[in-house]
């Protein structure tokens, strides 16, 4: 089998499974299975490939072709320009969660705060903002020793210096917090329910990473009583959260929080999705 042919056959295998990127998809596992560029794949089509190279190209469209997201099959995942190692015990960092990082860099300037990144999966958000703002101190928790494990690889790779502690949310924390972040689970219970190519993909990432309760609010419930028991409140949260429940999610910050000044950004897709709560306004 040819370069060209093991293409062909990849994209049209993932075409007829209705994966909405399949010739992108086909090209990117050839690139790993072959250990070669586009380019080399572009400029040699008729080279013939190994047996070996072809069953596990075979394998990986087949992998693909049940929606297994292409980042868990090649390992990794780009982020903000940076690159992250993944695998079913984490997330795979999304494009929207690039509007939280902006917004910290943004609020954060030249202060050397303390964050705690809450919930930190593979890492992406403590790693990349200390990566972007190498002034501040960063922890980055998880309830999860499996996730951490590949936040601490991640740290390593992108060669950063991350305090990185085992807890739910942030109740082993003793330290002065001034910043919290987080992407925690947000997704309503209900719609585990939803079957489309959209949500096919979930299937193969932690359930416990990405449904929160009824109304995808049970995670932040949680994390919004343990601030308010803090001795010394953080100046600010900044939240990732659903748009579906918008109106639940506000008044769940009045109940918490109800003097603290609130902003809820909308991402590139227009939908609400970063929810600032500023309690440095009440101190």
């Amino acid at each position: 089998m040819t370069i060209i042919e093991a293409q062909k056959l990849g994209a049209e295998k993932l075409t007829r499974a209705s994966i909405p990127s399949a010739i992108l998809d086909a090209e990117v596992l050839l690139m790993l299975v072959l250990k070669k560029s586009k380019e080399y794949i572009f400029t040699n089509p008729e080279i013939n490939i190994t047996k070996t190279q072809e069953n596990k190209y075979k394998s990986l469209i087949k992998r693909r072709a049940k929606f297994e997201p292409i980042a868990y099959l090649i390992g990794k995942k780009e982020f903000y320009g940076l690159s992250f190692m993944v695998n079913k015990n984490v997330l795979i960092p999304r494009p929207e969660t690039e509007l939280l990082i902006e917004e910290v860099i943004k609020y954060v300037g030249k202060n050397k705060y303390y964050i705690v990144d809450v919930g930190t999966g593979s890492g992406a958000i403590a790693i990349t903002l200390k990566k972007y703002l190498p002034q501040i101190e960063v922890a980055a928790t998880d309830i999860s020793n499996l996730a951490l494990r590949v936040a601490q690889k991640n740290a390593q790779l992108n060669k950063v210096d991350i305090k990185f502690i085992t807890t739910d949310l942030i109740s082993k924390i003793s330290d002065k917090i001034e910043i919290v972040v987080a992407n925690l689970p947000y997704v309503p219970d209900s719609e585990k329910r939803i079957k489309n190519v959209f949500s096919a993909p979930l299937k193969y990432e932690p359930a416990k990473a990405l449904y929160a309760g009824r109304y995808g609010l049970d995670i932040y419930e949680k994390l919004f009583k343990q601030v308010n028991k803090l001795e010394i409140k953080p100046k600010a949260l900044f939240c990732e959260i659903g748009s579906t429940y918008i109106n639940k999610t506000m008044a769940l910050v009045k109940k918490y929080f109800p003097q603290a000044k609130v902003e809820i950004k909308k991402d590139l897709c227009g939908k609400d999705r970063l929810l600032i709560i500023e309690l440095n306004k009440l101190l």
